[in-house]
């Protein structure tokens, strides 16, 4: 009798772990990825996880746009670079037709800068840029189309927000825009191009970010959001349980950013060794989550990775 009920519990067990593995899909999870270094670095991050659960795992490259375009039609899976309020618009256009998951980053800046040298010479707010006009070459770099800061500077010019309706909006890749400023500043040119924060150019540039005394931007702070297609959680459940976790400060994000996106450190080893030095924080990441096999997450890690934890 006493064998019986133990054959039964050890056959329970068996059923309950392949119920956990039984409830992951088997497909690719996609992870939507833009022209920035901020989403490579977080992807790069999370996707050593997601392999080391089980998944394999896929990027589509796109602007943003398509990317929240993407999630509502099913063609990516998780998106980690949701900037807010900057595209609550976009947000809108797509409400109900995503999930939202949590806020993976906050204490985050979006606005236009300028070059240290450009704020000592008096440019520390939108209203002195008429003053210098002709120094800025009235162009605005706003980096690549359907951005916010695209958005943002054209009602300016439209409304004459700052005296700014002669001026026009320059667009480009974000390598192409950060190529333009560093070159500028190289020549201790002026110019005026969007700024955010976490980014290597807070690093590699002495940049200012302006004052906005008319409210141009409803903020220049921001928070990242992390979203997901409709029925992800279901599809990938332990998956959406550690996105639920992933949370960063803008600290790590940083130090991410300027290996990968400025030194062009491999993304993939930059993830490893960043984890290595973090387990503390990746095990919270990973609290009652299970690969796809219905392992211990955490554990699974820290063996792939040869880690004391």
């Amino acid at each position: 009798m006493k064998k019986t009920i133990i054959s039964l519990l050890l056959l329970v067990l068996v059923l309950s772990s392949a119920g956990i593995a039984g409830a992951q899909s088997e497909k690719p999870i996609v992870l939507g990825e833009g022209d920035w270094p901020g989403i490579r670095a977080k992807n790069a991050v999370v996707s050593v996880i997601l392999k080391s659960m089980g998944h394999e795992v896929e990027s589509m490259l796109a602007q943003d746009p398509l990317l929240h375009q993407g999630l509502t039609q099913g063609d990516v899976d998780a998106f980690l670079g949701s900037w807010m309020p900057q595209i609550t618009d976009m947000r809108k256009k797509y409400k109900g037709q995503y999930e939202y998951v949590t806020q993976n980053m906050t204490d985050g800046i979006y606005t236009m800068a300028v070059p240290s040298y450009v704020w000592e010479a008096g440019v520390k707010s939108y209203a002195d840029l008429e003053k210098f006009a002709d120094k800025f070459d009235k162009k605005l770099y706003v980096g690549p189309a359907g951005w916010a800061s695209e958005k943002t500077m054209k009602k300016a010019i439209e409304n004459d927000i700052y005296n700014l309706d002669d001026w026009e909006t320059v667009n480009s890749s974000q390598s192409a825009m950060m190529a333009q400023v560093e070159k500028s500043i190289n020549n201790e040119e002026f110019i005026i191009f969007v700024g955010w924060r976490p980014h290597w150019m807070n690093t590699k540039f002495d940049i200012k970010y302006l004052n906005d005394p008319e409210r141009l931007w409803e903020s220049p702070y921001s928070w990242v959001d992390t979203l997901v297609r409709k029925g992800f959680e279901e599809d990938y459940p332990q998956a959406y349980r550690f996105l639920q976790q992933f949370r960063v400060d803008v600290e790590a994000n940083d130090k991410w950013i300027y290996e990968i996106g400025y030194n062009e450190s491999d993304p993939n080893k930059v993830a490893k060794e960043w984890i290595k030095s973090n387990i503390t924080e990746v095990r919270r990441w990973l609290s009652l989550v299970k690969t796809v096999d219905g392992k211990n997450a955490y554990q699974k890690l820290i063996d792939d990775l040869n880690i004391s934890g």
